[in-house]
């Protein structure tokens, strides 16, 4: 099951007269996948809501996705292994397959008593990248009998050779040559002739050779970072960080390490699972919630913001349009307890605060002494600059009733286009 790792998104749901906008909502029930850390883990690294997942192969159904992916085939025998007596050795294009239970099945299989045949996928020419966070959850062939499995990356112009791996290089997230509880993380630049230079990074792998582990590249212009079932294992830095896209492989080969297979009868090895892999990249237009800035929030599908509507308390909250420009149309985040803020009014010194727990229940504005988690609102990022503004208490979130000008603000269940906020500063 792939939700040991990820967390349930909220329920997308449609409120009576909202215009159709399905090509741009979510489905009920869909995964909004997160990556895996340590919670306990004192490197700990915390990607937040500046990162959006922007790729990802699931490996579910029964048919690899050819848009995403390529059967590697070798077109020549690859290094010979003479240390474990393999002497050629290939990818073959029937050695990998999905399972129908969520898995990408890479197969190593002797072909004779000095051949083996291997599976595995790319990405080149179908999906490539520059940065970002890649994640991968693999439970990886038996080293034991001469099989070993990778994670990497390529680039197109790794062959030039300029000294550094600025215009491309091979990634080796880890590759499981090693029946010990370890690996090691090898980036290779220049080539692979005369000019050829490579770094090799050891790094520990407890319980590697039993069941699903996370596999992840932490890659930004000026630093990679490799992690182990959420934990930061090795970097690198300066001439070893491409600057060029790169595409991904998955891949089991012929071990260059350990493993007996002189020993193996003819047939199949084993066999690698691998049962995602997800990438994610900074968004651009994320701007965090500041507390020492003037804002006003913005609604994505009617394009006005909202304003207090009188001084005093318990005045509610509605739409304005852009003509409406002084300090009731003016807001402060006033950080509480974390990831939770008070939404205070400029203008009227007042919180903004939920009073009912109810579907389409208005909210209006209350004192400062108003501190409970009826008056605490979490900005939850979606996407392209917009929040939703969800309530501690009520978990439901502040909504745009209609393009009318003077409209109330809600609390909804609802998190389509009307529930969608931008935080847009002051000068």
């Amino acid at each position: 099951m792939k939700n040991e790792f990820y967390f349930l998104t909220i329920f997308f749901l449609f409120m009576g007269c909202v215009k159709d906008n399905s090509q741009l909502q979510k489905k009920e029930n869909e995964v909004k996948y997160q990556p895996y850390f340590l919670s306990s883990n004192q490197k700990q690294l915390d990607l937040g809501d500046a990162w959006i997942e922007v790729w990802s192969d699931e490996f579910n159904g029964t048919t690899l996705d050819t848009s995403k992916w390529t059967k590697t085939v070798s077109t020549k025998s690859r290094a010979p292994r003479p240390e474990l007596g393999i002497k050629s050795w290939f990818w073959v294009e029937d050695h990998v397959w999905l399972n129908g239970n969520g898995q990408l099945i890479l197969k190593g299989s002797k072909a004779s008593n000095d051949k083996m045949f291997c599976g595995s996928v790319d990405s080149k020419g179908k999906y490539e990248t520059k940065y970002g966070y890649l994640e991968a959850r693999i439970k990886i062939a038996d080293t034991s009998k001469g099989n070993h499995t990778a994670f990497w990356l390529q680039g197109q112009e790794q062959g030039n050779i300029d000294g550094t791996g600025n215009d491309g290089a091979e990634i080796d997230i880890f590759e499981s040559a090693w029946t010990s509880d370890f690996t090691k993380a090898v980036v290779h630049i220049d080539g692979y002739a005369a000019a050829h230079k490579a770094n090799t990074k050891k790094y520990d792998t407890p319980n590697i050779h039993e069941g699903y582990h996370i596999y992840g590249l932490l890659w930004e212009e000026d630093r990679m970072e490799i992690y182990y079932d959420g934990e930061l294992k090795v970097s690198y830095e300066g001439i070893w960080v491409p600057q060029v896209k790169e595409w991904l492989w998955l891949s089991i080969g012929a071990s260059f390490g350990d493993g007996d297979f002189v020993n193996q009868p003819i047939g199949d090895l084993s066999i690698a699972e691998v049962d995602y892999v997800r990438v994610w990249e900074k968004d651009p237009m994320y701007q965090s919630p500041n507390t020492t800035d003037n804002i006003r929030l913005r609604n994505r599908e009617t394009d006005f913001y909202f304003r207090v509507k009188g001084e005093g308390d318990d005045v509610a909250i509605e739409q304005t349009n852009n003509s409406r420009t002084g300090s009731w149309t003016h807001w402060k985040l006033v950080e509480d307890f974390a990831p939770y803020y008070y939404i205070k009014n400029e203008g009227t010194q007042k919180f903004i605060r939920a009073q009912v727990d109810e579907n389409n229940a208005q909210v209006y504005t209350k004192p400062l002494n108003n501190t409970g988690a009826w008056t605490q609102w979490e900005f939850i990022y979606v996407n392209e600059g917009y929040f939703l503004v969800k309530n501690k208490e009520t978990k439901k979130y502040l909504r745009a009733t209609s393009k009318s000008n003077d409209s109330p603000i809600l609390l909804s269940t609802s998190t389509d286009y009307y529930a969608q906020w931008k935080i847009e500063t002051i000068n």
